[in-house]
């Protein structure tokens, strides 16, 4: 089995947190107060986040699929860990779709989707061949760069005096449950209870199961930080309402920037942080979603399912939705609420009783 090293866990768990939040709303729905809304999603999301690596911790030497059917039993556990590899491909095929619409809408207008979608799954899946330990020293290259450029947007926010901090005032004017709303189950889920799917990874990290568990929290933690900054920028620059509508706020936000008339249409920064975070978040999910099934199934080589999986990720990323609205609308108001409660929140819940029970009347 690949093995990565700590920095290496830390970088993608990162990535795979931000994802494609970093261009899209984070919490959009509760407009000015979706700082408010992160900051709780961050802290559900630790929670379970936490409820996971104790999982882990008791099931020792297994991953996600297999902790299910080592307590629940061969005919019950199976089963429901099948729904895992299927939900990590479903996955993909939205973040695809965030992709798709997001280049075709504002760098490649035109271009037909297929076009996108080929390209990009033909770059992802060489990362699939090349392996795991490949993919965690790209993110460790990636990750300083990525963070300039966030650096970089901020400065010039500031220095062009884009940034209205009234634009933030007044706090909880529309009381406390349109934050609630924005945090459960889409805040928290979103890419934080999402690292469940690490689960499938944390064997794999050469080193305890101590520091495993401080680097996941630690990566959970500089995400969401990165994350509320992501939104505090966008609600000062463009204010409650156009932060609320808009598809692509941070592009939007970022358009905007004209610093003496020299340095202007920063376009290209936002789309490289869209288009590299998104591409560890399609790998990542795609590497899961094999893995589990590899082990399921009992296939000795798992990387050559690639070649079998890519045409129903083709098929995924241009049918799965119509148009962006019908996307946005399904990401934001049915799927969190349809799948992500069930099995990021209620199963792995049930999972740590479970195994309580059993440890104690072994």
């Amino acid at each position: 089995m690949e093995r990565i090293s700590l920095s290496q866990l830390f970088t993608l768990t990162v990535f795979f947190q931000i994802g494609t939040t970093i261009i899209f709303g984070f919490g959009a729905s509760a407009g000015k107060d979706a700082w408010i809304a992160t900051i709780i999603s961050i802290i559900l999301g630790l929670t379970a986040i936490g409820l996971y690596l104790t999982l882990s911790y008791l099931n020792p030497g297994l991953t996600l699929v297999e902790w299910f059917p080592a307590q629940f039993g061969k005919w019950i556990g199976t089963p429901i860990a099948w729904l895992y590899p299927l939900l990590f491909l479903y996955e993909a095929g939205r973040a695809l779709n965030d992709v798709k619409y997001l280049t075709t809408s504002l760098i490649l207008e035109g271009t037909p989707y297929w076009a996108v979608l080929l390209l990009f799954l033909i770059a992802v899946t060489y990362i699939q061949l090349c392996g795991l330990e490949v993919l965690g020293r790209i993110g460790e290259i990636f990750l300083p760069y990525f963070l300039f450029m966030i650096l970089l947007i901020i400065i010039l926010l500031i220095v062009g005096d884009f940034l209205k901090a009234e634009n933030l005032q007044p706090v909880l004017q529309n009381g406390w449950l349109p934050i609630l709303k924005a945090s459960f189950p889409l805040g928290a889920s979103q890419g934080f209870a999402q690292t469940l799917e690490f689960a499938m990874l944390w064997t794999a990290v050469h080193s305890s199961q101590k520091k495993i568990v401080k680097t996941t929290c630690y990566a959970t933690i500089f995400s969401g930080i990165m994350i509320l900054i992501a939104d505090l920028i966008m609600i000062m620059g463009l204010g409650e309402s156009f932060f609320k509508v808009e598809i692509f706020p941070m592009f939007s936000l970022v358009s905007k920037v004209d610093v003496g008339e020299v340095i202007e249409n920063l376009n290209v920064l936002a789309v490289m942080l869209f288009i590299i975070s998104a591409t560890f978040k399609v790998s990542l999910h795609i590497y899961f979603a094999i893995l589990g099934i590899q082990l399921l199934a009992n296939i000795k080589k798992g990387r050559k399912l690639i070649f079998f999986i890519f045409p129903l990720l083709m098929y995924l990323g241009y049918s799965i939705s119509s148009n962006i609205q019908e996307h946005l609308q399904v990401a934001f108001n049915v799927f969190p609420y349809n799948l992500w409660v069930l099995l990021l929140w209620v199963l792995p819940t049930l999972l740590l009783v479970v195994t309580l029970i059993r440890k104690v009347f072994r």
